[in-house]
């Protein structure tokens, strides 16, 4: 015969033990992306721009160095077009799993939401920054048949024939620092828009347009095919890899400082688990010696990996470029 105090104790028990498998379950599903081993399948990462620029470099050594560590394949997608807003509106409103990244610069995520008015994306609403990856200077670049070899020689130009002189812009990035330039330098320059940085400065080689600003990783080819002259950089301080080359602070413009950062992003909604995962994975494939290598030789500088700092700097970016824009009175049609 059973004890009824015995069977209540026991029932006690088991509803205990019940309601403690119940109070953890919340947790264990926490838990359980990470567990399962993030990613189990092909990871893919739009750059939103053609080959051969900095952010697809980029994109590249970093792609190669997760799958490495992941043992999973990692693909590059470009979809350039529309000053990168062609990729990064797609990367936008892909699925918040993990499996779809973005990597862009501050001309796809803090110029283009100040300067567009109707753009369908804005960085800090639909994407979760990641990492921040590196930062490049820019140079100024012309056609080796264009009579100037310095800064002042340019501006003289550019005032002795207003609005004759074309420039090639990659995207957003290198329109605004343009910009920034006509803005300081008093000069009229048109720009002719291009898909993307590469493209750009094979369209100053050939003649098509006269001068460029574009970051050093992807001017680098045409900075070696002798068609093109580096006027200076944009940074406020010289580049090591550069010394002879002044820059456009000192070379006539006082207080003229632009310089391009890159980083790592997911669709807004992507898991935390997801994401802290992806970043301490940037982390330490930033700290590789032969990414450091691969990239360092571009020119790049290595940032910090952190998802923190791509924060504040997209915040700090996007009011510093917002009120130029408001200032300058800066609209670009779609």
């Amino acid at each position: 015969m059973v004890d009824p105090r015995a069977f209540a104790a026991s029932a006690c028990g088991v509803l205990a033990a019940a309601v403690a498998i119940l109070a953890l379950a919340p947790q264990a599903r926490t838990q359980a992306i990470p567990e399962q081993g993030y990613p189990e399948r092909t990871v893919r990462i739009i750059v939103p721009t053609a080959p051969g620029g900095s952010i697809d470099t980029t994109a590249r050594v970093i792609a190669a160095a997760l799958a490495e560590r992941w043992g999973k394949p990692v693909v590059i997608e470009n979809r350039p077009g529309a000053a990168m807003i062609i990729g990064t509106e797609a990367a936008a409103k892909s699925p918040p799993d993990g499996y779809t990244l973005l990597i862009a610069h501050d001309g796809t995520m803090a110029m283009n939401p100040v300067v567009y008015p109707n753009l369908a994306y804005h960085s800090q609403r639909d994407f979760e920054p990641l990492a921040l990856l590196t930062a490049i200077p820019e140079v100024v670049l012309v056609n080796a048949a264009l009579p100037v070899k310095s800064i002042g020689e340019l501006i003289a130009f550019a005032k002795a024939n207003p609005g004759k002189l074309n420039h090639a812009s990659g995207g957003t990035a290198t329109l605004l620092a343009l910009e920034l330039f006509k803005a300081m330098a008093e000069v009229d320059i048109t720009n002719v828009p291009f898909r993307g940085g590469a493209p750009a400065v094979t369209g100053v080689m050939s003649g098509e347009t006269q001068v460029t600003f574009a970051d050093l990783a992807t001017a680098n080819a045409g900075m070696q095919s002798g068609k093109l002259r580096t006027l200076a950089v944009t940074t406020r301080k010289r580049v090591p890899r550069l010394p002879d080359v002044p820059t456009i602070d000192e070379a006539g413009v006082p207080g003229y400082d632009v310089a391009t950062w890159i980083g790592a992003f997911a669709p807004a909604g992507t898991p935390k688990a997801i994401r802290d995962q992806i970043e301490a994975a940037i982390k330490q494939a930033l700290a590789a010696s032969d990414v450091k290598a691969k990239l360092e030789a571009l020119s790049m500088e290595i940032r910090s990996g952190a998802s923190a700092d791509l924060r504040a700097v997209l915040a700090g970016d996007m009011d510093k470029w917002g009120r130029l824009v408001e200032e300058k009175n800066i609209r670009i049609a779609q």
